[in-house]
């Protein structure tokens, strides 16, 4: 059996499945759903925090008046500004138990939003502690609760699901009464019983283990946090995900098992970084923007560089599909190449498409393991065009320079591949021609 056949007869189905799977794909619509809230969240750490500190420079420096000013309107005005990033990036826990239970329940076609909220509701008991003072613990709310708020959203839309299908402790109203309040009382019961049930649970874990739920579930999926959240695990991601993609099966299957894993660390990141610590410092290089705006450059493959190339094409096919690609591969949407040239299921592209952002992304790790680049802790969205989001996720000049290289290796890397698919194209083109002359 050739290694396509095996790829088509083992890997596509398990693929198909994961695409296909129901909480893949409401993890997936999560994590859209969530990035103005995550970006909100980085755009208050770059207001709040000043890049430099106007004690450590002189009077006479360049920018000392700015950072100065700065300062001082972040000392008088600052506050809602951090509260607003802890509401939006430091809490995103909680916004991930809403909107993962939001969508689970959309895709049973449960319309009642008691079921979000009972998500809410559970996550605040089950990953929230007192203080001294009687104020709350959010320390779990933002990225060391993730994979937490994923569970909680996950078996409460479950759980209201079965009781509601049983129809456990029903209570039927006239029809005289207003639909919403019908929907509300109706569901009483399943919420008491799912309040309950979570209750009962962190009461089990905190009495028994001294810990709360999310440091076990976070002790439980450390193993594969692990395994993938280093370079092997990445380069491992990255072949998978293009492997799929080539097949025509959209690389969110893998990436969407990534994104609480990816989230968590840029959370992190943000954290340390307005707590003191250097960009060079921080303590992850696996985050959503490694993926998505050093590895991912134009899209899916890399194929910034190859569209760079089509541009310039003699084959008319290919330059007329670079010039229509052109705005969408600014802003990382590659569609038009991936089945416009096409990439999918064209083995003369298959080497590249799975070596250009694999090798962006060992050179990035490897610029930001030994500091010749910050790692990332601002997330510009994964649609800002190259370059300029280099800048942005590490608000550091040296990753645009990286970006412009990456940009040159891809293109180097699409270069012979392309050109012998022009000159399938120029042949068939020159084809074209000749018949039309004939007729």
């Amino acid at each position: 059996m050739s290694s396509t056949n095996w790829i088509e007869a083992k890997l596509l189905p398990i693929a198909n499945k994961l695409q296909r799977n129901k909480y893949i794909s409401a993890m997936q619509q999560t994590f859209m759903l969530l990035i103005p809230i995550m970006m909100i969240g980085s755009v208050c750490i770059i207001i709040g925090t000043p890049i430099r500190d106007y004690t450590l420079m002189a009077e006479t420096d360049a920018m000392y008046g700015f950072f100065k000013s700065w300062a001082i309107f972040l000392e008088n005005y600052g506050e809602p500004i951090t509260i607003l990033s802890w509401t939006c990036l430091y809490s995103l826990g909680l916004w991930v138990s809403f909107a993962i239970s939001y969508n689970l329940a959309r895709i049973y076609k449960i319309k009642s939003l008691i079921v979000p909220i009972l998500s809410l509701s559970c996550f605040f008991v089950l990953c929230t502690t007192l203080t001294g003072d009687e104020g709350f613990d959010s320390a779990y709310w933002g990225g060391e609760g993730l994979f937490a708020a994923l569970v909680i959203g996950i078996a409460v839309t479950e759980a209201y699901r079965f009781l509601n299908k049983k129809k456990f402790g029903q209570i039927n109203l006239p029809d005289t009464v207003p639909p919403v309040l019908k929907n509300s009382i109706g569901s009483l019961f399943p919420v008491l019983f799912i309040s309950a049930c979570a209750t009962i649970l962190c009461i089990v874990i905190r009495t028994t283990t001294g810990l709360i739920f999310p440091q076990i579930i976070l002790g439980i999926f450390s193993p594969i946090v692990a395994a993938v959240d280093n370079i092997f695990g990445m380069v491992f991601s990255s072949i998978l995900t293009q492997i799929v993609w080539w097949f025509g099966i959209h690389n969110s299957a893998i990436t969407s098992l990534l994104d609480p894993l990816t989230s968590a660390n840029y959370i992190a990141n943000a954290a340390a970084y307005s707590a003191g610590t250097l960009p060079a410092n921080l303590p992850h290089i696996f985050t959503d923007m490694f993926w998505w705006n050093f590895m991912v450059i134009g899209g899916s493959g890399a194929t910034f560089g190859l569209l760079l190339l089509m541009l310039r094409s003699k084959s008319k096919q290919i330059k007329t599909i670079g010039k229509l690609s052109l705005i969408p591969g600014l802003f990382g949407i590659n569609e038009p190449i991936i089945f416009g040239l096409p990439i999918v299921l064209n083995p003369i592209f298959i080497i590249p498409w799975i070596s250009a952002q694999t090798l962006n992304g060992i050179i990035t790790w490897i610029c930001m393991d030994f500091g010749l680049v910050n790692k990332s802790f601002i997330d510009p969205s994964w649609n800002m065009p190259p370059i300029i989001s280099h800048f942005l996720s590490t608000l550091d000049w040296r990753a645009a320079v990286l970006g412009v290289l990456l940009i040159v290796i891809d293109l180097l890397i699409y270069l012979p591949f392309l050109k012998v698919f022009e000159k399938q194209k120029l042949l068939e083109e020159a084809g074209e021609i000749t018949e039309e002359i004939n007729v």
